[in-house]
């Protein structure tokens, strides 16, 4: 049995999509408002801003990643994925990164089709390897914390009583 295109597909899928775009794009997304989504549902890439956060709609729409065959093949070629069909034992796609890393797989059944299953799988294993060169990063330039501040510097409470 495969999965429906129902909404909770679709969030799923987009949600997905404005991850991809934080890690990949470092952008701020928006999705849009009304009745409902649907396949065709738009991301927004989110400019401008003030200090509370709000930001303007512009008018470029972000690739459909998981959505769309053409945007799913390009990030696969961008982040250089292997892609592998298992069409005779388990029914799914995986899509693995680099030498001896582990791949993400997607079973067709969890999926409306095999192509969804397959960018299902592309979008996965990308937000997997930007995430992990986002933490090996973040280990190779830690920040100062503040405890490693002279103690001077430090708050100091009032004496009790009266002075």
């Amino acid at each position: 049995m495969t999965q429906q295109y129902d909404q909770d597909y679709l969030k799923k899928a987009l949600a997905e999509e404005r991850e991809i775009a934080r890690l990949d794009l470092r952008v701020r997304t928006s999705t849009p408002g009304g009745l409902g989504l649907s396949i065709e549902s738009n991301l927004y890439l989110v400019t401008g801003g003030t200090s509370s956060g709000h930001g303007l709609r512009s008018s470029e729409i972000l690739p459909k990643w998981r959505r769309h065959r053409t945007a799913a093949g390009a990030l696969a070629i961008k982040h250089m994925l292997n892609i592998r069909h298992d069409l005779e034992v388990e029914y799914a796609v995986t899509v693995g990164y680099g030498a001896g890393r582990r791949g993400v797989t997607e079973f067709y059944g969890a999926h409306p089709s095999i192509e969804f299953a397959t960018m299902a799988a592309i979008v996965r294993a990308a937000i997997q390897k930007l995430t992990e060169e986002l933490d090996e990063r973040a280990a190779l330039n830690p920040t100062r914390s503040s405890s490693s501040r002279r103690p001077g510097a430090r708050a100091t409470s009032k004496p009790k009583g009266n002075p």
